[in-house]
């Protein structure tokens, strides 16, 4: 079977099918199940790679959670 050209979406350099990130410019690269039915990346759609989720908000330390009693 022959190996899968991975193309990068950010620079268009053929990459290997199991590359995870772009030889040429480290962009993140989406795997073959990325293209699954259902899920469709709009074409040029930035995608930051590691990006930082939202923090979850802090709880007041020893506030009670629910009324007790």
């Amino acid at each position: 079977m022959k190996a899968q050209a991975n193309t990068c979406r950010k620079c268009g350099a053929d990459n290997l099918e199991y590359a995870a990130i772009c030889e040429k410019c480290g962009a993140e690269l989406e795997g073959p199940d990325a293209a699954a039915p259902g899920f469709a990346a709009p074409a040029g759609a930035p995608k930051a790679p590691g990006a930082p989720k939202a923090p979850s908000a802090p709880k007041a330390p020893g506030a009670p959670s629910a009324p007790m009693g």
